[in-house]
């Protein structure tokens, strides 16, 4: 049976059994009451709640509990206590739906996880989190009909509406420290530009065995990054057009 995709946070939460979608829409609420400016959609299918493109707060339901994400060192040491009776994996915070739903700790997790965005950002200047999403989307624009939406928690690039991921934005994936762009390479290419330059260019997790190279963001010209975008465009461009049915 193929998986149910949703179009939206109330379509996914309308799906569920009585007893959890009473639970989801309170945790929903709670998120939106703390931080009202955060941006609601879909991310792996899942209710997301992001600041500029990163992700403040995922949220899931299950059979017997719900789940909240990413529950990052960070936050855990901050509500330690709070957190105690939950129980917790690889990230995980996990609810369960015989019990009352904790709006209070869950605004509290919510804002803490925004001022972490916010201040992490700020301490950067012009070469943190916004302004460099900033110059990704300016160079961006300079190609033919792409189009950027969030995908896997991320800002993406696609060479068309949707269609043909040819550049992602990493701002420390899963806490690696990286604030850098992920793009397809030339065959073979990718060893030569880490082993030439491994201050610039990492093997990103996921893409990295299809030949794609992280690229740290202050570390690279715009002239060389939008040589690498514009590459990396006509690679996934050629690679659709292979695709296509001739008619």
């Amino acid at each position: 049976m193929a998986k149910a995709r949703f179009a939206s946070v109330t379509e996914y939460i309308a799906a569920k059994p009585k007893d959890a979608r009473l639970a989801l829409a309170r945790v929903r609420k709670a998120i939106r009451k703390a931080v009202p400016t955060a941006e609601e959609g879909l991310s792996y299918q899942m209710p997301t709640y992001t600041l500029d493109g990163v992700p403040v707060l995922y949220f899931a339901g299950w059979k017997a509990h719900y789940s909240l994400y990413p529950a990052t060192d960070a936050l855990v040491a901050e509500f330690k206590q709070e957190l105690a009776p939950y129980e917790r994996s690889k990230g995980t915070i996990r609810i369960p739906l015989s019990e009352p739903v904790p709006e209070r700790l869950i605004e509290r997790m919510a804002r803490f996880r925004a001022k972490q965005i916010a201040a992490r950002d700020a301490r950067k200047g012009k070469k943190g989190r916004g302004a460099q999403l900033e110059r990704v989307r300016r160079l961006c624009g300079k190609l033919p009909s792409v189009s950027e939406k969030l995908s896997h928690g991320t800002p993406t690039f696609f060479v068309e509406k949707d269609k043909g991921v040819f550049a992602m934005f990493a701002d420390n994936h899963h806490q690696d420290g990286h604030l850098a762009l992920w793009v397809p390479v030339k065959d073979g290419l990718q060893a030569l530009l880490i082993e030439d330059a491994p201050e610039t260019y990492y093997k990103p997790p996921y893409v990295g065995s299809s030949g794609w190279v992280g690229i740290e963001l202050d570390q690279i010209r715009d002239d060389a990054l939008q040589e690498h975008l514009r590459e990396a465009w006509e690679i996934v461009g050629r690679s659709r057009q292979k695709r296509r049915p001739s008619r």
